[in-house]
C-alpha cells in the first residue's frame, strides 16, 4: 500500500510538472508597419525596434541604421483593438500620433517602456554623445513630461553613466515599489529611477562573478532579474537569472540557457506572469538570438527549458498566412487584460527587402485542452487518493 501510494504520487507530480508547461501560444493576427519605418527624416525610424500596449492603444518604437544623427520616435496605434478583438491581419494601421526626435543612428538602440499611463523611451541607446541620447517620460497623447528628471530628459549626466543600453519596469522588492531600471553595457550595476520624478533611488550593488556585457533585463513579479547579456570572450551569451534578495541587491544564479551570440544590439528579453492569468501554467521567460538563421522568438520555463518557438508563420486565427520571420531583429511586450485575456505582441525590425518586414504580430497564451483534461484526471486521482488513505 505505501508502495502504491509513493508511485502514485510520483506520477502526480510528473503529471502537475507537465501541465504547468502545456501552455500554447495561438496566433492571432499579423500586420506589416514598414509604411511607418521607412527611415524618412522626420519619421521614427527605419526599423521597428519595441512594442508596448495599454490596453487599448498600441505604441511602437524604432532605431535608425544609417549612421549620424537620424529621426527615429514613437507612435501609437489606435484601430488595433475594440477591447474584445483585433483588427483583421494585414489591416493597414493608422496612427493617432508621431513623436520624432534627432538621436544617434548606427543601429544605436530605442526601447520602449508602458507604466500606469506613461511611456518611457529610451532612444540612440549605445552612444555616448550625450546630445545624441537620451531617455524621456510622455503621456498617452506623446506629450513630453517637461517635468520628469527637472526638464522632460534623463541625461547620461544625470544617469551617472557614460552610456546606457537598455530600460526596463523593475517591479521591485518587498515594499519598494516599482521603478524605471536603466541597464549599461559593461556593468552589472543597475541604475533606477522614480518613475513620477525621474529622480534616482538607488542603484543596485554590482554582482560579483556574473558577465558585465548587458543587452536587455526583465524583472519577476518578485523583483528577480533576467539578464540577457553577450559579445563575452568567444561570443559567449546567455539569459541569466539574478535573485532578488533586496531593492538593490542581487544574487548571480547563473544562466538559464547558455547561447553563442555576437556582440549586438536589439538583444532582448521578457518575464512572462503567466501564472497570475492561468494559475495551473508556469510563468515563462522569452528572448530573440542574435545569430543569422535564428529568426524566431524562443520560449522557455524559467529553468531554461524550450518550451515552444514562434516563427511569425500563419496562417493566423483569421485564416492570414504571413511568411516566416525573417531576421533576429525582434522585440516583444506582453498585456494581461481585465477579463483575463493573456496577449504577446512581436515585432520584426527590418533587415530585408518587402513591404511585410517590419511587422506586428499578436498571440495570445492559452492553456493546451489536454493540460485541462490533465489538471481535472490529477485532481480526481488526489481525491481518490485521499479516499484510500482514509
Amino acid at each position: 500500500m505505501i508502495g502504491r501510494k509513493v508511485v502514485t504520487l510520483l506520477a502526480l507530480t510528473a503529471l502537475a510538472v507537465g501541465i504547468a508547461n502545456a501552455q500554447q501560444f495561438v496566433h492571432l493576427r499579423s500586420y506589416t508597419l514598414a509604411s511607418l519605418f521607412d527611415g524618412a527624416s522626420g519619421g521614427i525610424g527605419s526599423n521597428i525596434g519595441d512594442v508596448a500596449f495599454d490596453g487599448t492603444n498600441l505604441y511602437v518604437a524604432g532605431y535608425h541604421t544609417s549612421s549620424g544623427t537620424q529621426s527615429v520616435g514613437m507612435a501609437r496605434i489606435s484601430n488595433l483593438y475594440d477591447g474584445a478583438n483585433f483588427v483583421a491581419s494585414n489591416t493597414a494601421l493608422t496612427t493617432a500620433w508621431t513623436v520624432s526626435l534627432s538621436q544617434d543612428g548606427g543601429s544605436r538602440d530605442t526601447r520602449l517602456v508602458y507604466s500606469n499611463g506613461s511611456l518611457f523611451l529610451g532612444t540612440g541607446l549605445g552612444s555616448g554623445t550625450a546630445g545624441n541620447t537620451g531617455i524621456r517620460k510622455y503621456d498617452t497623447n506623446g506629450t513630453l513630461d517637461a517635468s520628469w528628471a527637472g526638464d522632460g530628459l534623463l541625461s547620461l549626466s544625470e544617469a551617472g553613466v557614460s552610456r546606457y543600453d537598455t530600460i526596463e519596469l523593475d517591479t521591485g522588492h518587498g515594499s519598494s515599489g516599482p521603478s524605471l531600471a536603466v541597464g549599461v553595457f559593461g556593468s552589472t550595476i543597475i541604475r533606477r529611477f522614480d518613475l513620477n520624478t525621474g529622480s534616482n533611488i538607488g542603484n543596485t550593488a554590482a554582482v560579483s562573478g556574473a558577465p558585465t556585457s548587458l543587452r536587455d533585463i526583465t524583472f519577476a513579479p518578485n523583483g528577480d532579474m533576467y539578464y540577457k547579456w553577450n559579445g563575452g570572450t568567444g561570443n559567449a551569451a546567455g539569459v541569466r537569472f539574478f535573485g532578488r534578495t533586496g531593492a538593490t541587491t542581487f544574487t548571480d544564479g547563473g544562466n538559464i540557457v547558455s547561447l553563442t551570440e555576437g556582440a549586438l544590439q536589439q538583444s532582448a528579453v521578457m518575464y512572462v506572469p503567466v501564472s497570475q492569468v492561468l494559475g495551473h501554467l508556469s510563468d515563462i521567460v522569452v528572448h530573440n538570438l542574435r545569430v543569422s538563421g535564428q529568426n524566431s522568438v524562443f520560449v522557455r520555463d524559467t529553468s531554461g527549458n524550450l518550451i515552444a518557438t514562434l516563427d511569425g508563420a500563419g496562417p493566423t486565427v483569421d485564416s492570414f498566412t504571413p511568411g516566416a520571420y525573417a531576421n533576429t531583429l525582434l522585440n516583444f511586450s506582453y498585456y494581461i487584460t481585465g477579463d483575463g485575456r493573456l496577449f504577446l505582441f512581436v515585432v520584426q525590425g527590418g533587415g530585408a527587402s518587402g513591404t511585410y518586414i517590419d511587422r506586428l504580430d499578436v498571440y495570445e497564451v492559452v492553456p493546451e485542452p489536454s493540460s485541462l483534461l490533465a489538471l481535472g484526471v490529477a485532481v480526481v486521482s488526489a481525491v481518490g487518493l485521499r479516499r484510500r488513505k482514509r
